[in-house]
């Protein structure tokens, strides 16, 4: 007679209460950037400056839940600022505050041939221009692997990874964004979206509802509308100058932030894994 040895399943310990808040707050900045060759304000005037280049930001971070009913699970922070067609460094400084960052994804407010429909010798010059600032842009944000974790950008060929998108219409992002924010801010009558909809400098900064309908396409399940996504955002305006603002080497210069793994530095002695 054969006997057969069935093994018993292995009944896993409820998580508490505490345990399931600490891991829904766990997980990386999804950053979306917006890219325009202009300043555009809303009563429609441009200006250029060939020194500069206007970002608008999106980054959605977990929500630090103060209790189990607070139904809020992500945070969208804005940003919009000028910055250095060089080198970029506000971008540079910005990822550091936000780390850490999983996937970012990369737009333009105009195609290649957008900028060449002015035709002649000037509208190459603004096609080569468009695709010199993406790839500029795109090269500062690949090389920022210190602001990543593994965790985060498993599947990537770098260790950061960086997504372009294709350009969206102004219209077609401005409208994708306030539908997407009625649903999951709570409603057209919430009072997270009438504090939207009157937020001042959201009115006089259009590439910030353009960068939110860029991350909105981006992904699906970002826009998700379910009985369980209504009301789980929250946006705000991020501050660029309420905190001191460092860049790469300045950071590792003063040594604010840890070694990264295997890069052969030494740890600071006196501390463990639990207080950094």
């Amino acid at each position: 007679t054969a006997f057969h040895k069935f093994n018993a399943p292995i009944m896993m310990p409820r998580k508490s209460a505490d345990e399931e808040l600490e891991l829904s707050q766990a997980g990386a900045s999804t950053v979306t950037i917006l890219l325009s060759r202009s300043a555009t304000t809303a009563s429609g005037n441009s200006t250029q400056d060939s020194a500069t280049a206007k970002i608008a930001v999106i980054a959605r971070s977990p929500h630090k839940r103060s209790a189990i009913e607070d139904k809020i699970v992500h945070n969208l922070q804005y940003f919009t600022f000028l910055d250095d067609r060089r080198s970029f460094a506000n971008v540079d400084a910005l990822l550091t505050r936000l780390a850490p960052v999983g996937t970012v994804y990369l737009a333009c407010t105009e195609t290649v041939d957008d900028a060449r429909g002015a035709g002649g010798k000037k509208g190459n010059r603004a096609a080569a221009e468009v695709t010199e600032l993406m790839s500029k842009l795109e090269n500062v944000l690949e090389s920022r692997s210190d602001v990543t974790t593994d965790a985060s950008n498993s599947g990537c060929d770098n260790d950061i990874c960086v997504n372009r998108l294709d350009t969206m219409s102004k219209n077609q992002a401005t409208a994708l964004a306030k539908s997407s924010l009625k649903h999951l801010l709570g409603g057209e009558n919430s009072e997270a979206f009438l504090a939207y909809r009157g937020d001042k400098q959201l009115d006089s900064e259009p590439l910030v509802e353009w960068c939110l309908g860029q991350f909105f396409n981006a992904d699906r399940s970002y826009r998700e509308e379910s009985d369980e996504s209504k009301g789980t955002y929250r946006i705000e305006a991020g501050t660029l100058n309420s905190h001191l603002s460092l860049d790469r080497t300045a950071a590792e210069a003063i040594h604010l932030l840890p070694p990264r793994s295997g890069s052969g530095a030494a740890l600071i002695t006196g501390g463990n894994g639990g207080n950094n």
